[in-house]
């Protein structure tokens, strides 16, 4: 009986401790400053979320262009220190089709495997996905621009990145969000016409990062028109409690390229932190809506989507659209905006089957 206990000890302790790493939060501050990070190495801090119920820090740590590991550092969740300790491999992760988005081999708190995880990086933030809905948000802690680590070109992830943006005009002009294409080299758009097999190369007219806008504009000698804009701009607040629908192109990588409809209603006039720029709105959001279009039950234009709450279930934003038509008279020669509205009157599924033509992929590097 002894001896059983004694192989199932090993065995139990095997289990528990095999994946774990040579690292510790020291010896790898110690390697970066050395080695320098690439764009999304570093610590990050689990800040809100309904995957994992312990607050806890992981290091990211570079394996090879491709592959990185998630190594456990700490955590406030007193029985997790039996089972997990510094150093400790919490996911492998492996690059997607897509820049900044992992496939997970996932160690959960009881250190059982869940294959179905997703992880993406955006700007000093970490999302983690897993295929049944539930998300955390993990913030970057380490390094800072204090803690002056160098970067080198040769490490970093190419810069390509996806999201959604609109028409507006027959002759090109298209909105999408700052954040879309900021430091964007190239911008390319799919979806032209319903081909998503052909892009066209655009250039930005003009930006507006305080309220995260940007307008583009089609700069391709194949170009010939975006068709008649079947929407219409509101200007006018859109009252709580009013049915909207968002439309983009989230996630390509795991959900493909095929148009994405949400909805929901306008749960605030005012965004986070009473933000009176943007709505909130309960139509649930994913990387790659951003500068997707957001409209009304009748089909005109309310809103640009910009942000989700990272810590709270279905609470997105949007910025409101007096904020873009401020931007379009800026343009030395502001387009003819759509007066007539093709989408009133029309059931959802029309809506959408009208609009989505409209609606495009916006691709960065």
């Amino acid at each position: 009986m002894k001896q059983l206990v004694t192989i199932a000890f090993i065995l139990l302790t095997t289990s528990l401790f095999a994946q774990s790493t040579s690292w510790n939060e020291y010896k790898l501050k110690e390697h970066w400053k050395t080695s320098g990070t690439d764009e999304i190495e570093g610590i990050y801090e689990l800040v809100g979320g309904n995957y994992s119920a312990a607050k806890y820090k992981v290091a990211l740590k570079k394996l090879n262009s491709a592959n990185y590991q998630l190594i456990f550092l700490t955590s406030d969740y007193f029985e997790n220190r039996y089972l997990w300790k510094e150093g400790d491999l919490k996911a492998n992760l492996e690059l997607t089709a897509s820049a900044y988005l992992f496939k997970a081999k996932w160690y959960q708190s009881n250190k059982s495997i869940n294959s179905g995880v997703y992880v993406s990086f955006e700007k000093g933030t970490m999302a983690v996905m897993t295929d049944d809905g539930r998300k955390d948000l993990f913030l970057k802690l380490y390094p800072t621009a204090a803690d002056n680590i160098s970067s080198s070109p040769s490490q970093l992830i190419p810069r390509v990145s996806s999201g959604t943006g609109f028409g507006i005009s027959s002759n090109g002009i298209i909105i999408t969000n700052f954040h879309v294409i900021d430091g964007a080299k190239t911008i390319k758009i799919r979806g032209i016409n319903s081909d998503f097999n052909k892009t066209y190369k655009a250039k930005v007219l003009v930006s507006d990062k305080n309220n995260d806008l940007a307008l583009i504009q089609i700069d391709d000698y194949s170009f010939t028109s975006l068709g008649t804009i079947p929407y219409t701009i509101k200007t006018g607040l859109a009252g709580v409690g009013e049915n909207i629908f968002v439309l983009g192109y989230p996630l390509r990588a795991t959900m493909g390229d095929e148009i994405k409809l949400t909805n929901g209603i306008v749960s605030s006039r005012t965004g986070f932190q009473g933000d009176i720029t943007s709505y909130q709105i309960s139509a649930p959001v994913q990387p790659g809506n951003s500068g997707g279009p957001l409209f009304d039950s009748q089909g005109n234009l309310i809103g640009i989507i910009n942000a989700k709450h990272g810590g709270a279930e279905n609470a997105s934003y949007a910025v409101k659209t007096n904020y873009l038509t401020n931007l379009i008279d800026l343009l030395p020669n502001p387009p003819r905006l759509q007066t007539v509205n093709s989408l009133t009157g029309k059931t959802l599924t029309q809506q959408v089957e009208i609009s989505k033509k409209f609606v495009y992929i916006i691709e960065t590097e």
